[in-house]
């Protein structure tokens, strides 16, 4: 292995999918423990095939005219897949995220004042408050021994939702209880089931997605009774929780039900804590490996902030930490696969699709595809340098997805991401872990086997 703390280039390390496609059972059985496993070398270096299978047929996207059609062109054609609904639906109802047509529609209008650029910058604050706290939790554990930053990122992100959400402290959203009941579900209901690959139906028992459940039913419960008490309590925050009970569809004036609103504080939780943790943790990894781009942000933090707290404007002046997080989502995106089912037949010229066919967004591989990136394994954050980002396709890169659906947080999390990479960079050193192996694997996010275990110094 070279020397990683001298060596300019490095390749992270990621799954090596097989020479060939594996055989039916193989294959079925590594779905279930890494989906990222199943994907041959072919899929990386061609753009399309379909296959069939019990019946279905089923088609493997990853270029971005494909995207294009999928995700714009055609969305109306191209709706959520039942293996999608069967994943987060236990959890996150039938908020953003999950619904479809006019009651996607009307939550998505009611909801966007809570994102508007405004909005976001007078929460930068809390970004900065929570990279803070979690300087000092990481000074105190700094040792000898490395410090799973996975953990770290995963507490930073929820102190931010929960400030950012729900105004502050929370007795429901306690990080142990939190962070345990979102593994919980990761873990039982965020994988396939090989009675779903098969088409057996939804009311068939499934005891080992027990856990899990009770996972997604404690999630809502406790949403239920942040919303409560903060009608009880009569105030008037400007928090996003403030802002979706005061939301109205300037189109007909409605806001939203209980059960909207319970499903979209779920969903806010779950998908702004997990997908910003799992970025700023792959960032850390990237950076711990590549010290001469730490240093460049070193200069940039140093430069535009000094030792203030991190501030709107300081964000918007801070280009090269915005680079790394970008190209950390291009290595290891949050959303790695988006399946879509086709609800009328439908022509794309290399690709035929009929109705009931089923459609998969491979976002991951797509980023890393040897015919639309130069060096895709290679960590490069220049690559997303203002000349150098003009020339990438828009539906080459979705960390967000695209599209009239493209991720209603985005820059929520661009912004949130950037505050807490510039202030742990400038407080601490992060150093590389030679005996961690680093294992992507896809569990609903793209999350890393055993954590993310880095050597940490104060600067």
């Amino acid at each position: 292995m070279p020397d990683t703390l001298t060596t300019p280039v490095f390749i992270p390390q990621t799954v090596t999918p097989p020479e060939k496609p594996l055989s039916l059972v193989r294959g079925l059985l590594q779905m279930i423990a890494n989906p990222l496993y199943v994907w041959p070398q072919a899929m990386y270096e061609n753009h399309y095939h379909g296959a069939r299978w019990l019946g279905r047929t089923f088609h493997y996207f990853r270029k971005p005219e494909h995207m294009k059609a999928m995700f714009l062109d055609h969305a109306d054609v191209f709706r959520k897949s039942p293996f999608q609904r069967k994943l987060v639906g236990p959890a996150l109802g039938d908020g953003l995220l999950t619904s479809e047509g006019e009651h996607w529609k009307f939550q998505r209008r009611a909801a966007s004042p809570a994102f508007r650029i405004d909005a976001l910058r007078a929460l930068v604050p809390a970004f900065s408050s929570s990279a803070e706290a979690t300087v000092e939790r990481m000074k105190a554990s700094s040792s000898r021994k490395p410090i799973d930053v996975m953990g770290e990122m995963q507490h930073a992100t929820l102190d931010v939702i929960v400030e950012t959400i729900l105004g502050g402290a929370d007795p429901n959203f306690g990080y142990d209880a939190m962070s345990t009941s979102v593994e919980d579900y990761m873990q039982t209901m965020g994988k396939p089931d090989m009675l779903d690959m098969f088409g057996a139906p939804p009311w068939l028992p499934r005891p080992w997605g027990g856990k899990g459940r009770r996972a997604a039913a404690g999630l809502k419960q406790s949403a239920v009774n942040a919303i409560e008490r903060r009608r009880a309590s009569g105030a008037d925050r400007k928090d996003l929780l403030g802002l979706l009970l005061a939301a109205r569809d300037p189109e007909t004036g409605r806001g939203l039900s209980d059960d909207e609103l319970r499903d979209n504080v779920v969903t806010f939780i779950g998908a702004g804590h997990e997908t910003t943790a799992l970025t700023l943790t792959f960032s850390l990894y990237l950076i711990a490996n590549t010290p001469e781009v730490q240093d460049r942000l070193l200069r940039e933090v140093l430069e535009v902030c000094g030792d203030k707290p991190i501030d709107a404007a300081m964000i918007d002046a801070m280009p090269y930490h915005e680079q790394v997080i970008k190209e950390a989502m291009r290595l290891y995106p949050p959303v790695a696969i988006i399946d879509r089912i086709a609800t009328t037949d439908i022509d794309l010229g290399d690709a035929q699709i009929k109705k009931g066919d089923l459609a998969f967004a491979l976002i991951y591989i797509m980023h890393r595809h040897k015919k639309l990136w130069d060096n895709p394994e290679l960590f490069d954050p220049d690559r997303f340098s203002e000349a150098r980002a003009r020339a990438i396709p828009r539906f080459q890169y979705m960390p967000f997805g695209a599209g009239p659906r493209i991720c209603i947080g985005m820059k929520f999390a661009y912004m949130e991401a950037v505050a807490i990479l510039a202030t742990l960079v400038r407080a601490l050193r992060f150093l590389p872990n030679p005996a961690h192996t680093v294992e992507p694997n896809i569990r609903i996010t793209l999350r890393p086997e055993r954590g993310m275990p880095l050597f940490v110094e104060p600067r």
